[in-house]
C-alpha cells in the first residue's frame, strides 16, 4: 500500500508559544518535597558519575526528572536525575537495556553513556536519586506542520523498525516497565479532576475496559516509546533521531502510531476545517510511508486509532488538572484555554479528534 502524500508545509506558530508555555508549566509537575531534596550537592555528584564539568551544566528543565546539558571533557551530553519515587532502578536499567537494544539494531535514538565506575547508572545520595546519561544531539526540536515529507516518512521509519525489534524482543526478555493501564496519569486522575468532571472519569472507565479486551500479542503488543511528539524526536538535517524514552510502557503499538498525531494536529481554534485534515493527512500519511517499510500493521488496528488518540487526551486532560494554575486561569494563554475547552468538549459529547480514514 501506497501513504506518501504531497502537500506543502504550513506554518502553525501559535504552536512555538504554545510549546514554551507547557515547558514553563512542566517545571512545576514535581512534587515539592523531591524539588527540596535535589540540592546543588546531588547534581555535583552526579555530575562526577559521569565525569561532567559542573561549571559546564546547564538546566534543560525537564518535567518529571532533573535534566541537564553538559561537557565530559569535549563531548556533549545530557545528565538525568530521576526521583526514586518516579522510577525504580530496575525500570531505569529496562530503559537502558531497550534503548541500547534498539541502538545496536541501527535505530536512531540518543545513545546511552557508561559512568567513570563503568555503570549506566549510579546511585546518588545513598539511593534517593539515580542518575543516567546519555549523547546530546546537535538536532533540534521539530516543528509542528513545518517539516518535509521526506522527515515525517523517518519518524514512520524508526517507529516501524522500533516495533519490529521490539516483537523480536517479546520473544526473549520481559523488561520491568509499567503497562499502559499503570501510567501515573490515568490511574490518579480521580484525585486531580474536579467533582464536576466525573463524567471525564466515567468516559475513560468505559474506554479502559474497551481496550483491555483487544488481544496482546506478539505482533501487537509489546515495548513501544510512550510519548513520541514533536519535542522527542529531533531534526538532524532532515534526519530523524528519538530521544527521552522514559515513558516506554508496555502497550499496543498502534499507540506510537496514534501518540504523534495527537500531538501534530492542530485544534481547531488554530487551524480549523480542510486545512486541519490536510496537516493531518501530510504527517500520517508520509509517517505510514516509512512505517510500511519496517513494519507490518493490519487495518483492524489501524480502525482503532481514534480510541488511542482518545487515550492520549485522556492523559493530557489529566496532567492539565495535576499541573496547571487554576487560580490564575484568567493569566492562561488564549490557546491552553481553548485546548482544554476542545478537549473537555470532545469528551463529554463524543467528538472524535479528529473526522478521517485512517485506513486509506
Amino acid at each position: 500500500m501506497h501513504w506518501a502524500y504531497a502537500l506543502k508545509p504550513v506554518r502553525v506558530r501559535e504552536y512555538e508559544n504554545v510549546r514554551r508555555n507547557r515547558e514553563e508549566k512542566g517545571r512545576n509537575v514535581m512534587e515539592k518535597h523531591v524539588k527540596e531534596l535535589f540540592t546543588r550537592e546531588v547534581l555535583k555528584e552526579a555530575a562526577e558519575n559521569f565525569n561532567i564539568n559542573e561549571s559546564s551544566l546547564k538546566d534543560l528543565e525537564g518535567f518529571q526528572n532533573f535534566v541537564y546539558f553538559g561537557k565530559s571533557n569535549e563531548t556533549s551530553v545530557v545528565l538525568r536525575v530521576t526521583h526514586k519515587s518516579h522510577r525504580t532502578e530496575e525500570e531505569l536499567l529496562s530503559e537502558i537495556n531497550f534503548i541500547n537494544y534498539l541502538s545496536d539494531n541501527n535505530v536512531s535514538v540518543s545513545k546511552v553513556i557508561i559512568s567513570i565506575n563503568g555503570n549506566f547508572i549510579e546511585q546518588i545520595k545513598d539511593g534517593e536519586f539515580y542518575a543516567t546519561s546519555f549523547e546530546y544531539s546537535r538536532g533540534r526540536k521539530a516543528r509542528i506542520a513545518e517539516e518535509s515529507d521526506m522527515f515525517y516518512q523517518r519518524i514512520g521509519k524508526y517507529t516501524g523498525a522500533m516495533h519490529r525489534f521490539s516483537k523480536k524482543l517479546n520473544l526473549t526478555h520481559d523488561l520491568n516497565r509499567r503497562h499502559w493501564h499503570k501510567k501515573e496519569l490515568l490511574i490518579n486522575m480521580k484525585k486531580y479532576l474536579p467533582e464536576e468532571l466525573s463524567y471525564v472519569i466515567d468516559k475513560y472507565e468505559i474506554l479502559k475496559k474497551e481496550l483491555s479486551r483487544l488481544p496482546k500479542n506478539t505482533d501487537s503488543y509489546g515495548i513501544i516509546h510512550g510519548d513520541l511528539n514533536h519535542g522527542n524526536y529531533l531534526n538532524v538535517d532532515d534526519d530523524v533521531l528519538f530521544i527521552d524514552f522514559d515513558d516506554a510502557e508496555y502497550s499496543w503499538f498502534v499507540s506510537d502510531i496514534a501518540i504523534p498525531l495527537f500531538y501534530e494536529i492542530p485544534i481547531p481554534w488554530v487551524v480549523d476545517g480542510k486545512q486541519r485534515l490536510e496537516i493531518t493527512k501530510r504527517y500520517y500519511y508520509n509517517f505510514m510511508d516509512g512505517y510500511v517499510k519496517e513494519n507490518t500493521i493490519d487495518n483492524t488496528w489501524l480502525k482503532l486509532i481514534p480510541d488511542f488518540i482518545n487515550l492520549r487526551q485522556y492523559g493530557v486532560v489529566s496532567a492539565i488538572y495535576r499541573s496547571y494554575d487554576f487560580n490564575n486561569y484568567n493569566n492562561w494563554s488564549d490557546w491552553d484555554k481553548e485546548a482544554l475547552k476542545f478537549y473537555l468538549n470532545n469528551i463529554k459529547n463524543d467528538v472524535p479528534y479528529i473526522e478521517m480514514d485512517f485506513c486509506r
